[in-house]
């Protein structure tokens, strides 16, 4: 089978799947080797490939990110706005909030007359249109499990819950792209990589965690924006030792 059009990777992205070989050449999604620790690594590398840029343009989001273009073509500032408007818009339609929704075009009570799974549709195209290359569909991918989330969720998620449920989400899925190759030559029938991607989740959920977020008022997007760009670029700082 030929190779032409198989997506390989993003330039600048060879450390993330150099962390992930030698992960997975420790019995990662097999049940042996030291399976714990290696993670750490791949998080922290993917924090300083999806925050490091040269000087990149775009403004948005807040502060401690370093540059706003990552490698591969993705911005930084571009996935924090997005993940931001799609957060803003979920919470507003939880929490019936007005000038949230407000923000991206969207009526509170157009929106009390759909199913969650409309309301869900509403809001991710107003946070990100209808683009369609590989790096937008990492984004409509997390916002689309993360709005349904919200909005199907018996208990209302706190707001730090969706920022933190939003990157866990954001950063599996560009691994999932950078790796994906790497995960499909180790385990061709798709049984390991189950397990690998499991595990690489778990590690992400129990890495990231969002700063609180203002309690005295109501929440805009711009606040979810800034919460996402600092849980990203805390990755950075992550340790690729065992914890």
């Amino acid at each position: 089978m030929g190779t032409s059009g198989v997506y390989r990777g993003s330039p600048g992205w060879n450390d993330v799947r150099d962390q992930t070989q030698a992960w997975l050449n420790t019995g990662a999604g097999g049940g042996g080797g030291n399976v714990r620790s290696a993670p750490s690594s791949i998080v922290s590398a993917l924090g300083r490939a999806l925050t490091s840029g040269g000087g990149g343009g775009g403004g948005g989001g807040g502060g401690g990110g370093g540059g706003s273009s990552s490698g591969g073509g993705r911005s930084s500032a571009r996935a924090s706005t997005v993940g931001g408007r799609a957060l803003g818009g979920a919470y507003g339609a939880r929490t019936g909030t007005a000038t949230t929704l407000d923000e991206l075009g969207l009526d509170l009570g157009e929106l009390a007359g759909l199913s969650r799974y409309k309301k869900a549709q509403r809001i991710l195209d107003a946070a990100i249109g209808p683009r369609g290359d590989v790096l937008d569909s990492e984004l409509r991918k997390t916002n689309a499990s993360v709005v349904l989330w919200v909005l199907t969720e018996e208990v209302e998620p706190t707001p730090v819950e969706l920022v933190n449920r939003w990157v866990v989400e954001y950063v599996w899925e560009v691994w999932i792209t950078e790796s994906g190759p790497t995960l499909q030559e180790r385990s061709p029938d798709g049984t390991d990589r189950v397990r690998a991607e499991q595990e690489m989740r778990a590690a992400l959920e129990a890495t990231i965690s969002a700063h609180a977020l203002p309690e005295d008022r109501l929440l805009t997007t711009t606040d979810f924006t800034a919460a996402i760009n600092d849980a990203l670029a805390s990755l950075r700082r992550i340790s690729g030792s065992a914890a």
